[in-house]
């Protein structure tokens, strides 16, 4: 709410009067041509990848049809053993297997980090960030993004690894009164396990987010998300429903016009030619490119609304890989009368 004076009000803001407007801008943000072809390069190389692991899956025998059809008729319990026996040999054999989710975490850290970098200037500043500094800002916070994950991986290890030992002392005889006397010590543990889970589980796009927006690294990424999450609660719940509606309505939207596309391009041009189904392909992959970047989207959006809430940052605030441009003041000097006039110089251009 703007005030010119004299208790004239001239313009409405509604993202400081009712923040949750700041949701109704995302489909226009998520239908970028930049978002879209992010988006859509993770779920092309996300298949790619999944085709491969597949392929070498199947090659060391961790799906075949005698493993996976039992499964649908729950068959007993040794037999579902011997087929998981038989996969941890074939991942021996074969350790590639084991670098399909490092593989995909890295796609969408790239991936999913320039969206959400690029949707956090458009949101608070409303600019669109250059590719220069995209990738200038990928290279000194880029580290943010996996160490943040690794982190609370860590994080999660370190809680359990004292559980895990109690159990293993359980089993030791003399050993298993003095666990259960410091029982109270496993279930502290474990508690703190469960916390960090938690928070993992489901609110791990706002370490993406907390970098993108802050330049945050890990540490300071993971503080913010937990910050976030068991502050705000139900803040957090209300807003991914939130988004869950106005991502199916724009889902459903988006489909109908790529449908409508391609049925017409079917009845006029034939796809008999390669080309010409490379081109279908991209328009029916659309859709799910803006299923993934409405994902991006929304995680920025919501960090923006949790942050505000909590921390009470305005909107506008954001982490600048560059300082924007300013204008160097003017030489001035009196001129034949005395009075200052502006010297024009080359050093007045912006600095």
């Amino acid at each position: 709410m703007k005030d010119i004076g004299e208790g004239t009000i001239r313009r409405m803001d509604w993202t400081e009067l009712t923040p949750v407007v700041l949701l109704l801008r995302l489909f226009n943000v998520a239908l970028g041509l930049r978002i879209l072809l992010l988006a859509m390069l993770g779920v092309w190389l996300t298949a790619i990848l999944n085709s491969f692991a597949g392929f070498l899956i199947l090659e060391q025998g961790l799906l075949k049809p005698d493993h996976w059809e039992p499964l649908r008729l729950n068959v007993p319990l040794d037999v579902l053993h011997a087929g998981l026996l038989e996969a941890t040999v074939s991942i021996r054999q074969n350790p590639l297997v084991l670098l399909w989710l490092p593989c995909v975490v890295l796609i969408w850290t790239f991936c999913g980090g320039m969206i959400c970098r690029i949707v956090a200037i458009r949101l608070t500043v409303d600019e669109a960030e250059s590719t220069k500094n995209l990738f200038l800002f990928f290279g000194k916070r880029g580290t943010g993004f996996i160490s943040s994950l690794i982190i609370l991986v860590l994080g999660i290890l370190c809680c359990f690894l004292p559980v895990q030992i109690a159990g293993w002392l359980m089993t030791v005889p003399g050993l298993n009164y003095v666990v259960a006397i410091l029982l109270p010590l496993p279930l502290i543990f474990a508690f703190f396990t469960v916390i960090l889970a938690i928070g993992l589980a489901v609110g791990w796009m706002l370490l993406f987010a907390a970098v993108s927006v802050d330049g945050s690294d890990g540490f300071d990424a993971v503080s913010r998300m937990f910050s976030y999450i068991y502050q705000r609660p139900l803040h957090y719940l209300l807003y991914w429903i939130c988004c869950y509606i106005l991502g199916w309505l724009g889902f459903q939207f988006v489909q109908v016009f790529t449908l409508a596309t391609m049925h017409l391009c079917w009845n006029v041009i034939p796809d008999d030619h390669f080309l010409v189904s490379f081109w279908l392909a991209v328009i029916r992959a659309i859709p799910v490119a803006f299923v993934f970047g409405w994902f991006w989207v929304s995680s920025v959006a919501i960090y923006l609304l949790l942050r505000r809430s909590v921390d009470a940052t305005p909107f506008d605030e954001v982490y600048r890989v560059s300082p924007p441009k300013v204008r160097s003041l003017p030489t001035i000097k009196p001129d034949e009368h005395g009075a200052p006039e502006i010297v024009p110089s080359s050093s007045n251009e912006p600095a």
